[in-house]
């Protein structure tokens, strides 16, 4: 399997190092960057054309709902991934509904994030033709 880039678009500092290092052990995900809002996030993927976006719902300035619309319209290849301390179905149909490949509450991150990851960059190259 190809080496898969991510972005990680958190406000919160702390949890993007606990993002970073619950992903360190797959070799096959590469963090690439780093965005604490949906502006900046907007310009690291033009930047640098990851193949995921890690996407926190509720930031300063815009919504990760906002941001994931946004992303989908200016690249809608990129699989995104909605991380939230809301564990509320409306919530989630809303992630989903945006453009969202997967919702994964944040309690949960320990057992669920990996084979989120995994599930949503495999769909991603069966939709590209791999297997």
């Amino acid at each position: 399997m190809p080496i898969q880039k991510i972005l990680i678009v958190d406000d919160d500092i702390r949890f993007r190092r606990f993002v970073r290092e619950l992903l360190s052990p797959e070799e096959a995900l590469q963090i690439i960057g780093e965005a604490v809002d949906g502006q900046e996030a907007i310009r690291k993927v033009q930047e640098l054309k990851p193949d995921l976006a890690l996407v926190d719902i509720s930031m300063p300035r815009m919504s990760g709902l906002d941001l994931t619309r946004r992303l989908k319209k200016m690249m809608p290849k990129l699989a995104i991934i909605i991380l939230t301390i809301h564990d509320i179905d409306e919530y989630k149909k809303a992630a989903l509904a945006s453009g969202a490949s997967a919702y994964v509450v944040k309690k949960a991150m320990m057992t669920e994030l990996i084979p989120a990851v995994r599930m949503t960059l495999s769909q991603g190259r069966e939709d590209e033709g791999y297997t």
